[in-house]
């Protein structure tokens, strides 16, 4: 059982885990790709995907604060680009394309483009900055009362 707290020490600490995260990241991309985020699964792989890569970037984290700010930012982003994408661009392209623009081929790659941003980075950014923030004062709290209880006795 110590081998294996030991193994798990060291893969928690080293490159190899960020590795393991991006490779992980590549292969549940190649899978959505392959399903398709139409549908419930493919929507929930796409999150796993972006798990994935989110834990790879936020893993050396060591302030709660830095979860906070990803949690805000991840919010309020959804909201101003979905504000950008209804009042801004919409407008534009009917007033620059005409009655029919939104059913043309560059309207509909930027439709799926800033669709599949809010659909997959607002709710992995919200849940990491969540679930980060959370881990992170708990974990503190733990070691704050065991240093109390180890100077007490």
């Amino acid at each position: 059982m110590c081998k294996m707290i030991q193994r798990l020490s060291t893969l928690k600490n080293s490159r190899l885990l960020t590795r393991v995260l991006l490779a992980l990241f590549l292969v549940l991309i190649i899978c959505v790709v392959f399903v398709g985020l139409d549908n419930p699964t493919g929507i929930i792989i796409g999150w796993l995907a972006f798990m994935a890569l989110f834990t790879a970037w936020v893993r050396r984290w060591r302030k709660i604060r830095y979860f906070l700010v990803l949690l805000f930012v991840s919010f309020i982003g959804a909201i101003v680009l979905s504000g950008l994408y209804v009042e801004v661009a919409l407008p534009l392209a009917g007033w620059l394309g005409g009655v029919n623009a939104t059913q043309s081929t560059p309207w509909r790659i930027f439709h799926v483009i800033v669709s599949n941003l809010i659909l997959l980075f607002t709710p992995v950014g919200i849940f990491i900055g969540i679930v980060g923030g959370i881990w992170l004062g708990i974990s503190r709290l733990v070691a704050q009362r065991n240093r109390g209880s180890a100077g007490g006795t």
